[in-house]
């Protein structure tokens, strides 16, 4: 018996019309749905940072009157995550989920100023879906779903802020690029190291005012202000900075930089690093500021990727997270540049295998002095790759470049 030939109804004509012409939109959710998925699937393990630290903090705070107990409570962490910390101490649910829950919140709203940075640096076509694969790629970068998820730690807080400044200084909103990065440093010291980059844009640019730098110690100073309403004397509230500076007495924790390669006498190395550091920040914004180098607004990501990769490779004490804002900041760049497409993943496998023996106790995959080694190789290859398009940059190539995601 012949089957007779099943033509597509009008109901089905309109709904495949309907998903084409918010092809944008579907993508979005099934994404934001997965990425849920995989986190909720992914947030019931308990780290040594969680067991030690957070829920002994959080539990603290709980019996003793959720914030009215930050003002005797010991920590190493800033005031503004101490505050997230007693907030979340009057909701339901258990202490691990509501831990991970924030981080998990800061996860998405990172990843859509990903995209809103990335659709407007690279213009696309109404259509495309470009911007929306950046949010994909951020959702899904292996480090970011391990540092919140996993581990249950709060990077991805500054470095959302770290990115809210980025998009306000592309919006050339000046005052409130100096807000959002002093919220930024306010949660973490490890903000500061993309100050260099404002610095350097205020002396090569000339667009803004130096007193809008005021604003970052004015906006530390107002976040810390309920905790010493709350009764925190004033030398404890700054105490975390300290802490941070001087907790750790060895080169580098559990990463691959310049003291992988070398013998674990902090005494000896560290002032030496810290000069170091400065002396190779200041070579690397001398090359810049040179009259001839013309800097567009897409040089912008590659010079705060590098400044996070820099400081991170040679600041001495560093440790597996501390690079964890390149890790976010490089999917911008791979929309920039798809013909480098290989950074970014270096980047992600460099702190990826920082993280397997902390997190697991597995690893690393490959030992770190041979990716310290790497490490130096892509921070080279990035600054020189700079400079060369830079210097007297042809508008046919920025031409070429806008057309590539019509």
């Amino acid at each position: 018996m012949k089957l007779s030939k099943l033509d597509i109804c009008n109901f089905e004509r309109k709904f495949i019309y309907f998903v084409q012409k918010n092809i944008q939109l579907f993508f979005f959710i099934v994404i934001t749905i997965l990425a849920l998925l995989m986190r909720n699937n992914l947030r019931y393990f308990q780290s040594g940072d969680y067991v030690y630290s957070l829920k002994p903090w959080t539990d603290y705070l709980e019996a003793h009157g959720g914030f009215l107990g930050i003002k005797s409570l010991e920590s190493n962490y800033n005031m503004p995550y101490l505050y997230i910390l007693a907030f979340i101490t009057y909701l339901p649910a258990s202490t691990l989920a509501k831990i991970k829950l924030v981080s998990i919140i800061f996860d998405f709203i990172t990843a859509i100023l990903v995209m809103i940075i990335v659709k407007k640096l690279i213009k696309p076509s109404k259509n495309s879906l470009v911007p929306c694969l950046a949010y994909a790629l951020t959702l899904f970068i292996p480090t970011l779903v391990l540092n919140g998820t996993v581990w249950g730690q709060c990077d991805i807080i500054y470095t959302c802020f770290i990115l809210l400044s980025v998009y306000l200084l592309l919006e050339k909103k000046y005052i409130w690029t100096f807000i959002a990065f002093g919220i930024a440093l306010a949660f973490k010291l490890q903000a500061i190291f993309v100050l260099p980059v404002y610095i350097f844009i205020y002396l090569k640019e000339k667009k803004f005012s130096i007193l809008n730098f005021l604003w970052i110690p004015i906006v530390d100073f107002i976040l810390y202000i309920p905790a010493w309403i709350l009764g925190k004397p004033l030398a404890e509230i700054f105490d975390p900075y300290l802490m941070q500076i001087g907790q750790y007495k060895s080169l580098v924790l559990n990463f691959s930089n310049l003291y992988s390669l070398l013998p674990d006498n902090y005494d000896f190395f560290a002032t030496a690093g810290l000069f170091l550091s400065v002396s190779v920040l200041m070579m690397f914004y001398s090359l810049l500021i040179k009259n001839n180098i013309k800097i567009d607004e897409k040089n912008y990501i590659t010079i705060f990727l590098i400044t996070i990769m820099l400081c991170a490779y040679f600041l001495p004490s560093m440790h597996e997270r501390y690079m964890f804002a390149a890790d976010v900041i490089s999917v911008i760049y791979l929309f920039l540049y798809p013909n480098r497409i290989f950074i970014p993943f270096i980047i992600w496998f460099i702190n990826f295998n920082a993280y397997l023996p902390v997190i697991y106790g597995f690893g690393p995959i490959i030992d770190f002095k041979i990716m310290s080694i790497l490490y130096f190789g892509l921070i080279i290859f990035l600054i020189w790759d700079l400079m060369k398009n830079m210097i007297n940059k042809p508008k046919s190539a920025l031409i070429k470049k806008k057309l590539s995601y019509q």
